[in-house]
């Protein structure tokens, strides 16, 4: 045999050989597919054939990379995807840029196993981060990591964070400092450090992940614990799917976000800086996210967002069309809430958004923040309505649909707030007696127009601050209520008290003794 038909019979054995480790892969990937939800398989099973297939696409990558191997001490980088769609991504890829020299053994010699491994998540903030941390513990838990229910309990924890008040992002990187002082593995997720580089940058040996890149989780967790410390803060314009699988902290009660960011410019937000400009999921894919978890046992289904008014608007849809087709969707017996919206784009619908609020499986409620009465002060804030826009608003709703509830938030002691101003606000709230009232001082967020505006004294903003709360505990709230027959929604359960937790239609909170029996 001569040197070329040596070179082509070895170039054939090759070519069998590939085509056997392929054939042998694909169907480990078949029945690790099939068999990766199925209780029964031991998550150790599940985790090796995960990894043979990871360690095999880690090879075929390293073999086609001409990049130049890293010095020995430096940890992994993780590809920042920017806009890489996350239906891409799959939970055992680990995206981890491997050369060529080296091979699966030392992959899977480095890797400990999932199963082994515990993870704690804290959630700091709003329904949204709140959908995120869900979203996150599903995908750690279905790639086999045990969810701890304290920081003690944890190997590795995960602190999503809120951005909104200085207060609760203090209380964020406490945590984190607490965890990292713990031992703890630590990755920092949300609004903190996606919308603060600097902060970011400041805290080593805590690994980062923005809120565009949450379907991440996994890979991110797995790298910290192997004691890299790893960043994916970019901003990618396609948000994760709501495909994802979750583990709903109440599992009565689906949290979908229709939308990431908003179309405005709030001089004192920092969440903005975060979340970015708007960005909307379909229509058919809210639709599919909520139908997904009727199957799964809901009772209740939360639409949120940074601005609900706004939705669609990028898309070429908007909230009007949207709530009908949830509604239609769902089954009588499970309920449909609406979250929080700011005045200027709900304006436009009103009528449509109370045709919807009137039917039997939607609950007649809307959060609408005023932050002021003052139209002084909403200029100041960039808020983009004035106080009669909000009284057009909720007025028009009321009137279509008389028993429902309007929550709102009001801000104490922003800067170009006057007396005058202040006693706007007083009026305000004094005019629509609401039921819920969500009182803060002001905040001065780094990195915001607000932040650099002279503050007032604080003995000032305190002042004014107790001067709402006594205001708001000064009238009664759900006084109409007495002596009625209601129907109620059980959803909850109050440990602390042992109460089982329900609501009206017109969202009152309703609470008798715990019986779990009424739950769902």
């Amino acid at each position: 045999m001569d040197k070329g038909e040596a070179s082509k019979h070895q170039v054939q054995v090759i070519t069998a050989s590939t085509l056997v480790l392929t054939a042998s892969a694909a169907c480990a990937y078949l029945f690790w597919r099939r068999w990766s939800q199925a209780e029964l398989v031991p998550i150790q099973l599940r985790w090796l054939l995960g990894s043979l297939l990871q360690a095999r696409q880690v090879r075929l990558q390293g073999s086609e990379s001409n990049s130049a191997e890293r010095d020995e001490d430096r940890g992994p980088e993780l590809e920042d995807l920017g806009d890489e769609p996350s239906a891409a991504r799959q939970p055992w890829r680990l995206g981890v840029r491997r050369n060529q020299k080296q091979v699966a053994v030392e992959k899977l010699s480095q890797k400990g196993v999932p199963g082994t491994k515990s993870v704690f998540v804290k959630t700091y903030g709003c329904a949204h981060n709140n959908s995120d941390s869900e979203f996150m513990m599903g995908l750690l838990r279905d790639y086999g990591y045990t969810l701890a229910d304290k920081l003690e309990d944890a190997d590795a924890i995960v602190v999503n964070s809120c951005t909104v008040k200085g207060p609760s992002e203090d209380g964020a990187v406490k945590f984190v400092n607490n965890a990292k002082g713990a031992g703890k593995a630590v990755v920092m997720a949300g609004c903190v450090p996606t919308g603060d580089a600097t902060l970011a940058k400041s805290m080593d040996g805590v690994s980062m992940l923005g809120v565009t890149q949450l379907d991440r989780v996994v890979e991110v967790v797995e790298e910290t614990l192997e004691g890299h410390t790893v960043s994916l803060l970019g901003h990618r314009k396609t948000m994760p799917t709501l495909d994802l699988p979750k583990v709903r902290k109440n599992k009565y009660v689906e949290i979908i976000p229709i939308s990431g960011g908003c179309l405005g410019n709030c001089s004192y937000c920092k969440t903005k800086h975060a979340r970015g400009t708007l960005s909307s999921y379909t229509e058919e894919a809210i639709v599919a996210r909520a139908l997904q978890a009727v199957s799964e046992g809901v009772s209740e289904i939360w639409l949120t967002s940074e601005d609900t008014g706004a939705y669609g608007l990028d898309i070429g849809t908007n909230i009007a069309s949207l709530l009908p087709k949830v509604a239609d969707a769902l089954p009588l017996t499970v309920m449909l809430k609406l979250g929080m919206t700011n005045p200027p784009y709900m304006l436009a619908h009103i009528d449509a958004v109370a045709e919807v609020l009137k039917r039997p499986n939607v609950f007649e409620f809307l959060h609408v923040p005023v932050q002021s009465g003052s139209d002084a002060v909403l200029r100041a804030m960039v808020r983009e309505y004035t106080s009669e826009d909000f009284r057009r608003l909720v007025n028009g709703l009321r009137e279509k649909v008389p028993g429902m509830a309007v929550a709102t938030d009001v801000i104490c002691g922003f800067p170009a707030e006057g007396e005058d101003d202040h006693q706007a606000t007083l009026d305000l709230v004094k005019e629509f007696k609401f039921p819920i009232l969500n009182i803060a001082q002001f905040y001065p967020r780094p990195g915001t127009a607000a932040a650099r505006l002279k503050r007032l004294a604080g003995n000032v903003v305190k002042s004014r601050s107790t001067e709402m709360t006594r205001l708001f505990e000064s009238y009664a709230t759900w006084h109409h209520l007495v002596a009625r027959e209601e129907r109620v929604w059980f959803s909850d359960t109050d440990e602390r008290y042992n109460q089982t937790v329900g609501h009206t239609k017109g969202y009152a909170k309703v609470v008798v003794p715990r019986d779990d029996l009424l739950l769902g």
